[in-house]
Parts: C-alpha cells; structure tokens; sequence
C-alpha cells in the first residue's frame, strides 16, 4: 500500500488487459502468416498497398490472432486470421498530429498469402522481428486527462508515475527494458510530450480504444 497512489479503488476501475509484443529474432523459415513486426508483407492476391498524400503507407507489422487465444483482451480481437497494419510515413515518424494515418486489415485466411508489392519506391523498410506475446494489465499514461480527473495532487500524481512504471517493468530486467519498448494490443496509450488523444480525434475518448502501439525494438 506504500506505493500506491491515493483513490486506488477509482484508479482499479481504469485497469484494462493489454497483450504485450515481445520482439524476438526473425527465423528464415517463419511461414508467411506468422506474427511479426516490420520486413515486407504478404497479402490476399488483388491486394491493393494503401497510399497517403500519393506515397506507399509503411507496412508496420502483422499478427496472427490464433496466437493470441487464452491472453486476457484477445477477446476484443478476431479469434482467426491476421490483423495487418500499415501507417502513412509522416504520421508514424511524428510529423503530423492526426489520428487518420493508418490502415489495418483482416484477413481471415492467411493460408494463401503472395508477396506486396507498393505501387511506388517505398521510403523505408521497417526493421523486422519475430514476435511473442505476454499478458498486461495496463493503467493510463500519468500526464492522461483520465488520471488527471482522479489525482489532482502533484506528490500524489508524482508517486502514481513510480507506481505505473514499476506496473510497466515487473518481470522485465533493466537489460530487457533498454533493447526493447512498449509495444501492445489494447490497454491505455503512452502519451508523446503530453499530447492527449482528444487533441486530434473527433470521436468522444469512451469510444475509442487503442489497438495498436509501437515503440522502439530490436530484431535480437
């Protein structure tokens, strides 16, 4: 109890279940339809590559819902199939704040699956991983108007922060923590210097719920 900020019953009724993505080195024989960050993808024949502003979207990675069955918040998700996701260059590296720079795809039979090919040159090929997955519960980001409309106290905001990033670090060692971020399926998003998401989407926050969050990784 020592560490837990103050109204912890109201903070509890925030938790959500998040499935975090673990990269692990890319194996040269993963089939096709295997989960996995970055690289090139294959998709359905008659696929057509999403554009932005007349260039190729960056292909971020795919996962494979059958391997997400039994994970807390896989029930949010297709049980089959692979979810695909792509993001316009300039929204994914930061450049513009809108919530309109993505594209996500399900296939529910990745059994037949050929190589993309991107109308134009793409910019640039995210480095690819592998990936596993491990079971999260997730708390919103400290400076998140959710947390701010509970804890108007700086000391108390100040220990909720050491609370949230021990949440986010148990059972990960300092050396795992340096190579690798955050990424996840669902949960609560981690905010980029304080900017909260009803900056930039039209849509009331109760009705949105995050899918897919990136951070830094490395291929192993």
């Amino acid at each position: 109890t020592e560490a837990c900020p103050a109204h912890p019953d109201q903070l509890l009724r925030l938790a959500r279940p998040a499935i975090g993505l673990w990269p692990v080195p890319l194996r040269t024989e993963l089939p096709p339809y295997a989960s996995r960050l970055g690289g090139m993808p294959n998709a359905p024949r008659g696929f057509v590559w999403p554009v932005a502003a007349s260039e190729p979207m960056l292909f971020l990675g795919q996962i494979n819902c059958a391997d997400l069955r039994g994970l807390p918040g896989s029930e949010y998700l297709p049980s089959q199939g692979l979810l695909v996701f792509f993001g316009d260059y300039d929204t994914v590296n930061g450049c513009l704040m809108t919530g309109r720079g993505g594209r996500v795809f399900h296939w529910p039979d990745g059994s037949e699956l050929e190589p993309a090919v991107p109308p134009l040159e793409i910019l640039t090929v995210i480095l690819a991983c592998g990936l596993t997955f491990r079971p999260l519960i997730d708390l919103p980001h400290p400076e998140s108007n959710d947390l701010q409309a509970i804890l108007h106290d700086s000391a108390q905001v100040e220990k909720y922060q050491a609370f949230h990033e021990a949440l986010r670090h148990h059972g990960i060692s300092d050396a795992e923590a340096h190579l690798c971020g955050f990424s996840k399926l669902l949960g609560w998003p981690d905010l980029v210097q304080g900017d909260d998401l009803d900056l930039f989407l039209d849509t009331p926050i109760p009705a949105r719920r995050l899918l897919l969050q990136l951070e830094h990784y490395s291929n192993g």
